[in-house]
């Protein structure tokens, strides 16, 4: 079943694509508990059942990267307001991470988010990673598809981010950086970006009904950690900006303020509703390194 939305007035001035184009003043959006990344195959593999409460003995960091583009055509609005409201969020107490325990990387600073930065900022959030660590990774800014290289896409393109220099980050690298985590560890990400679904190349992804799809060629990981990404569109999708921020950054932290506890499956259903009820058009998604059981509790 589907339904046609249209974007109120308010937001056909302001709402702006985090990609090529503007989004679309129409769109229809189908049912979105059974939707997922483009591309892959039903998956029946077994569970790896993340840890059901918080690791209290681990380390916590994180990195915040926003990006407006601000002497660009394609300048987004948005962007510095959602890494300063993930660092906010992620402070407090009942999240349990410190103002040292956050890099934030933003094109207002004097240091800004070049791809260098950013890469090199990736690695400190990894590195040294322990059994019982938690890490997050937020990210808004612009994302777009660039052809596949070598072969380990589904759909032939690879999904990345763009830096303040212009230049690009593409998936491989990010997962590349990823394949230094320590087992046991836990690494969520957030991508408020278009193109963002299988933005780390993880090999699961997962509908609001618990249904777990292999999203790339080969469904084995070489991560050792336990990484989570929520993505803000499927890979041929656009994101949306507004001067508020962007939607999916929005829509994750309203749903965690509303129900702090609930599963992953759950949490993803809120998020998606909490966006179609506001008439966009994009259709978050959740993937993983490993299979896990997504009615378990959402934790970072």
């Amino acid at each position: 079943m589907s339904m046609t939305l249209a974007l109120s007035p308010k937001s056909q001035i302001y709402a702006v694509g985090r990609g090529a184009h503007l989004v679309s003043y129409e769109m229809n959006i189908g049912d979105c508990d059974h939707d997922h990344a483009v591309g892959g195959y039903s998956d029946n593999s077994s569970h790896h059942n993340f840890p059901a409460i918080p690791l209290k003995s681990g380390r916590k960091r994180a990195l915040c990267i926003g990006i407006n583009y601000r002497d660009r055509s394609n300048r987004l609005q948005g962007c510095i307001e959602d890494a300063t409201k993930i660092r906010d969020f992620l402070m407090r107490e009942q999240n349990g991470y410190k103002d040292d325990d956050i890099r934030m990387l933003t094109d207002d600073t004097d240091k800004k988010p070049t791809k260098k930065n950013i890469l090199d900022a990736m690695s400190w959030l990894v590195k040294g990673s322990r059994p019982g660590d938690s890490l997050f990774l937020h990210y808004s800014g612009h994302g777009s598809q660039v052809a596949d290289t070598n072969g380990d896409e589904i759909d032939g393109k690879d999904e990345d981010i763009e830096c303040s220099d212009s230049s690009i980050i593409i998936d491989d690298e990010i997962h590349k950086i990823l394949e230094s985590l320590s087992s046991g560890c836990r690494l969520t990400a957030l991508f408020d970006s278009c193109h963002s679904g299988t933005v780390l190349d993880l090999p699961y992804v997962y509908n609001c009904l618990g249904g777990r799809y292999c999203a790339t060629k080969v469904p084995v990981s070489d991560i050792l950690g336990d990484v989570i990404c929520w993505s803000g569109a499927k890979d041929d999708q656009e994101g949306t900006d507004t001067p508020q921020g962007g939607v999916m950054t929005r829509a994750f932290i309203e749903s965690l303020e509303n129900k702090p506890v609930q599963s992953y499956q759950d949490l993803l259903h809120s998020i998606r509703t909490t966006i179609q009820r506001k008439t966009y058009k994009q259709i978050p998604q959740l993937g993983s390194s490993l299979p896990m059981d997504t009615s378990l509790d959402f934790i970072f």
